[in-house]
């Protein structure tokens, strides 16, 4: 991805943040960055598997819609951010992906958590 369809997907991705954090409740907006922030991690830590452990609540909140709306902005990361799975059971990294792919995933995403004020 050149520097520009960088810079575009960030306003993109900034922008559906932006759109569903004023869209969904309090706890929903919550556990969704908590999720955007154990994905960061996994980014940053590549060959170590990131459990991001959810309360019986926030179980409840993960709906099939809370689902989409976060699959919609993971693959405003690009192609790689298609391939990001979220469930309920572990999934490993995509041996097809390349060190220089995940290194430059990890910097986009990072780029994104800083913009949207969360600590990477």
């Amino acid at each position: 991805m050149n520097e520009h369809g960088f810079l575009e997907s960030t306003k993109q991705f900034a922008l559906c943040l932006s759109e569903l954090q004023n869209s969904l409740d309090p706890e929903s907006y919550d556990l969704l960055l908590r999720i955007l922030k154990g994905t960061n991690d996994a980014l940053v830590h590549r060959n170590t598997n990131i459990d991001i452990a959810l309360s019986p609540r926030e179980q409840e909140l993960f709906t099939p819609k809370f689902g989409k709306q976060l699959h919609q902005l993971l693959t405003l990361l690009g192609p790689l951010g298609a391939q990001t799975f979220v469930g309920f059971g572990a999934a490993g990294p995509d041996p097809g992906q390349s060190a220089t792919d995940r290194e430059r995933l990890r910097r986009e995403v990072e780029a994104i958590a800083k913009a949207s004020g969360l600590e990477p």
